[in-house]
């Protein structure tokens, strides 16, 4: 380049600089004259550079220049490398770079506007969760307290069913005790009661027999050796099968087991052992009575008599030929018996 150009460029070119960004390129594209010659340090710039010019052909003027930038005063200026855009690269990037940094931080802007809204939206959902979830418990401790009260409230009534059951049972048994006691002590006293009776009833006995003694209807016709002879009336026709004569004998006989009646062999037995021993009663075989022999009276066919029912002495009446005892058929086979035996003392033989 020649010098009479370098002058006037240098200064043409620290204006451009000192100028705004979009001043210094209407300038640069109006004012400025490209030097005359077909191959230029600014045309080799811009051909290389395909317009933006990223890296173009140094011209020195003053400070010197880089590309879009200039070094005037030992400064450097912004923006000697372009920043990618869609359309290439230019030498001005630092206002579309600003730009962009702009625009990123209002895209921030809006996703943290977005992120709040998210967040909003999140802890919304959290909150509501929270409560359901602590309805659904509430809900669930209800039930519980609920089911509690009623185990507790049917445990309660079990268990009074039970105390009452037990006290029914501990009554029931106490009343049990107390009329086992007092049974026992009923059957102590009736046992006491019936043996004081029987020692009673065999002491009279025994007086009444002892009262009857050997003397008591005075000496007749039993108190000479071989009684049967001596009786006063007429005697022996009295055998061992009269009384299947008796009409209600074969019945009765068999309803009270009574096969047969003593016969007058054993009473003649008991009657000498008696006189033997100056006692004046026999026993009657398979009664309870006992007859006093001496009382025996005939007349005819009709006979009286003195017995012991073991509580009273009693006088009878019988007719051996009927076999009626006081006017009837006997009532046992004690009766059955008792008037057999005193039929043998007054006709047997």
């Amino acid at each position: 380049m020649n010098k009479q150009h370098a002058t006037p460029l240098a200064g043409i070119l620290s204006l451009i600089l000192s100028l705004q960004p979009t001043a210094a390129v209407a300038v640069m594209a109006t004012s400025v004259e490209a030097p005359t010659g077909p191959t230029s340090e600014i045309e080799l710039a811009q051909r290389r550079g395909g317009g933006g010019g990223s890296r173009g052909g140094r011209s020195r003027g003053g400070g010197g220049s880089r590309g879009g930038g200039s070094r005037a005063g030992g400064s450097r200026s912004s923006g000697a490398r372009s920043s990618r855009g869609s359309g290439g690269r230019t030498g001005f990037s630092s206002y579309s770079g600003s730009g962009s940094r702009r625009s990123g931080s209002r895209s921030s802007g809006s996703r943290s506007s977005g992120s709040r809204s998210s967040g909003s939206r999140t802890a919304g959902a959290n909150r509501s969760t929270r409560q359901s979830t602590r309805q659904s418990n509430q809900g669930t401790r209800q039930t519980n307290r609920q089911s509690t009260r009623s185990t507790r409230q049917s445990n309660q009534g079990s268990r009074q069913t039970n105390r009452q059951g037990t006290r029914n049972t501990r009554q029931t048994d106490r009343n049990n005790a107390i009329n086992t006691r007092q049974d026992g002590r009923s059957n102590r006293t009736n046992t006491r009661q019936n043996n004081r009776t029987d020692r009673v009833n065999t002491r009279n006995d025994s007086y009444r027999k002892a009262a009857n003694n050997w003397d008591r209807y005075g000496r007749g016709w039993y108190s000479n050796n071989g009684w049967s002879n001596n009786r006063p009336w007429n005697h022996g026709w009295y055998g061992g099968s009269t009384w299947n004569n008796w009409g209600w004998y074969p019945g009765r006989a068999a309803a009270w087991g009574l096969a047969s009646m003593a016969t007058f062999g054993v009473i003649n037995n008991l009657v000498n052992s008696a006189q033997s021993n100056e006692v004046s009663y026999i026993v009657v075989p398979d009664s309870d009575y006992s007859l006093y022999y001496p009382s025996v009276t005939a007349s005819g066919d009709v006979i009286t008599f003195e017995a012991d029912n073991g509580y009273d002495t009693v006088r009878y009446s019988a007719n051996c030929q009927q076999g009626s005892l006081n006017g009837g058929s006997p009532q046992d086979a004690n009766e059955a018996q008792l008037l057999n035996a005193a039929c043998q003392v007054a006709f047997g033989q």
